[in-house]
């Protein structure tokens, strides 16, 4: 069963912070889901709906197009996507079905104003 949460922000990163600012948690097959907001857990949840996802792989000229001609300085090889530090297991179809129904829970209960701290 998947724990849904609100907690402020600084209960999550351990860090004070001046905009009183409230995290969405997730914890859901041995892991924890942090968001900002609905919009990045609706990514996420965008995200785990794809059964088969394309390469992680960025073409050059799609970077140019994004982040200017200087996207070499700006973004470096080693930099990864949100997408790409999540643990694997988590694509595995058993608990990938989890992912999704607890991460549509979340954001119906988000979305509704219902989320409680």
């Amino acid at each position: 069963m998947a724990r849904i949460s609100k907690k402020p922000l600084w209960q999550v990163r351990q860090t004070k912070s001046l905009l009183p600012r409230d995290m969405i948690v997730v914890e859901v097959a041995s892991f924890t889901f942090r968001f900002i907001d609905a919009n990045q857990l609706r990514q996420c949840l965008a995200y785990y709906q794809e059964k088969i996802h394309p390469s992680s792989r960025v073409s050059a000229t799609k970077l140019a197009s994004e982040l200017g001609e200087d996207w070499r300085e700006q973004r470096g090889w080693e930099v990864e996507r949100w997408f790409e530090r999540l643990p694997m297991y988590l694509l595995e179809e058993p608990k990938r079905l989890k992912v999704i129904k607890a991460l549509t829970r979340a954001l119906n209960l988000a979305e509704s104003g219902k989320l409680q701290a």
